[in-house]
């Protein structure tokens, strides 16, 4: 049994959550939202802390999951003073790795390790514990994290030093995000050239433009009650979040010395259904966009 500290129990974490409580785990919870506290404490988490320095007294690890890239670097700085040392401090949250080079740079030396674990699969896998686990840090590091990631995980890899669990996370999220635009643009172009949503997607899957990206959330509508876009493209991914992590994917890629000129024209689309109000959809909701509508 793991003592672990964990903050933000929302539509990842608190599957996260569960999932390291049925296997056996002491875990105290801390959210500022009521009632993602009292989901936690329904399921058997200690909910007493009222803040993240509360928190993480004597824990043995700290997980945190963050909305936002200021929200990891603001949480994991409040957290590092109040754990032991020897904690391990890993940011499950989608961050740049430059993040994850910085706050190793800065805690390790106080004597807390610092990984990068940041999750493939979306709330669905991670109800399921069927999450892809990329971890970046000290082999020190992954031997604390990964037998705890396995709960959660199918597949847990570590991917090297700090940052490249982050890397790893955004070549995946930044394809995601390119193929759903293509894919948006396709159907609509499809539907213009009097093709139905349901007869292009029995094309596209056996043909190559096939991804587990169209099979999961098909932007047309009638293929699978599953879909997004069967449901009101009610989320299982918000559009927002995508938006972020394609800004995060275009800054990664310049820090590379690679042209972000791909990437970039597609965020801009994504922007584009911010600015229509689209942003709490599934990010198959691109499909609504204004332009891509007659």
């Amino acid at each position: 049994m793991t003592r672990i500290a964990f903050a933000g129990v929302g539509t990842m974490g608190r599957h996260l959550v569960r999932h390291l409580i049925e296997a056996g785990h002491q875990v105290r919870v801390y959210d500022p939202v009521p009632e993602a506290m009292a989901y936690a404490a329904s399921i058997g988490a200690d909910a007493s802390a009222t803040s993240v320095a509360d928190v993480c007294t004597d824990a043995e690890v700290f997980l945190l999951s963050m909305p936002s890239v200021k929200l990891v670097g603001q949480v994991a700085r409040e957290a590092a003073p109040a754990l032991p040392r020897g904690a391990l401090l890993a940011d499950v949250s989608t961050s740049p790795p430059a993040l994850a080079q910085e706050l190793a740079a800065e805690l390790e030396p106080t004597g807390i390790l610092v990984a990068d674990c940041p999750l493939s699969g979306g709330p669905v896998g991670a109800e399921a514990g069927s999450l892809t686990s990329m971890v970046g840090g000290s082999d020190e590091a992954y031997a604390i994290l990964e037998p705890l990631a396995q709960a959660w995980s199918a597949f847990v890899v570590h991917t090297g030093a700090h940052g490249t669990g982050q890397a790893a996370k955004l070549c995946n999220n930044m394809l995601a995000g390119l193929h759903m635009a293509g894919l948006c643009l396709s159907l609509a172009a499809g539907r213009r050239a009097g093709l139905s949503d349901e007869m292009l997607f029995d094309i596209l899957s056996r043909s190559t433009g096939d991804s587990r990206v169209m099979r999961a959330r098909y932007p047309g509508l009638g293929v699978d009650d599953a879909h997004p876009s069967n449901r009101d493209y009610e989320a299982l991914f918000t559009l927002d979040l995508m938006t972020k992590d394609m800004e995060l994917s275009e800054e990664f890629l310049a820090s590379m010395g690679l042209d972000p000129a791909l990437v970039a024209a597609a965020t801009s689309v994504y922007h584009e259904a911010q600015a229509e109000e689209l942003g709490v959809l599934d990010y198959s909701g691109l499909m609504r966009l204004a332009r891509l509508q007659g």
